[in-house]
């Protein structure tokens, strides 16, 4: 990979939508302010889209073999493990629902100087993954697509791909393939809010430390940072607890998305 760019991969599965557009734009964006490498964002969507200038369209539209009933769309991230699909050598994938708040490099020299053919976020429920933020070895661990291709079902608390991929690891022996992140690099908005109400101090450090924050479930960033998110969930239930001081950097997550933020 020495010389070429850095490859990025995200996903977007559906008709277009404005909301989905101006996620790919906000991630976009943040890579551009806080990834100092050269890099190339690649898209993936099932569908034409408009997409940002410098980010390149990739099809994913023939994937339907990644269709299950009963599975989350976002099924087809199975795909990424499939060589024939993504030709990189090895890539970074990042969900769009997560701010990048400092400088990657950390993140980028733990996964990229790693060998494991897998680098994932340790699920923060419970024993499993969280595949918002993956680094792929091409070829490496295809036996997670083949596994789904060829039917194979696991026990799964959320049926979609990180509870299957976890399933396919630990049933065929490959978990000294996988690596994970270290936990402070990439955090749960939901559950730091929630560690915040009890343990200011430690809520706090958590995300001053974090590269990413990853909002899972619900809200979503543009509902987090709406005023009446910050002030009804969040800063009312720091107050009710007498925490004066806010403990959860809203505002400042906010425009580090929208890019408000000073360079």
């Amino acid at each position: 990979m020495s010389g070429a760019p850095l490859p990025i991969v995200c996903m977007a599965f559906g008709e277009p939508h404005p909301m989905t557009d101006i996620y790919i734009e906000r991630l976009h964006g943040m890579l551009k302010r806080h990834c100092k490498r050269p890099f190339e964002l690649h898209c993936y969507t099932d569908v034409d889209r408009p997409l940002p200038a410098g980010v390149i369209r990739q099809d994913c539209s023939g994937w339907t073999e990644l269709d299950r009933p009963g599975m989350r769309r976002t099924t087809r991230k199975i795909g990424l493990f499939n060589p024939a699909y993504v030709p990189f050598e090895e890539f970074l994938y990042l969900d769009l629902s997560l701010v990048i708040r400092r400088d990657m490099e950390e993140l980028l020299s733990f996964c990229f100087g790693h060998p494991a053919d897998l680098v994932i976020v340790p699920n923060w429920h419970y024993d499993g993954f969280n595949s918002s933020v993956m680094r792929i070895r091409r070829g490496g661990l295809k036996q997670i697509y083949d596994s789904f291709v060829a039917g194979e079902t696991y026990k799964q608390k959320v049926l979609g791909d990180q509870d299957f991929v976890h399933g396919v690891v630990t049933a065929h022996g490959l978990r000294d393939r996988v690596a994970l992140f270290p936990v402070h690099v990439i955090v749960s908005f939901k559950k730091t809010v929630r560690l915040g109400r009890q343990n200011p101090a430690e809520g706090r450090q958590r995300i001053a430390n974090a590269t990413i924050v990853k909002f899972h479930g619900e809200p979503k960033m543009h509902e987090a940072f709406g005023l009446w998110y910050r002030l009804t969930k969040v800063r009312l239930k720091e107050l009710v607890r007498g925490h004066w001081s806010p403990v959860i950097p809203i505002d400042e997550l906010r425009r580090q998305w929208t890019g408000e933020i000073a360079h």
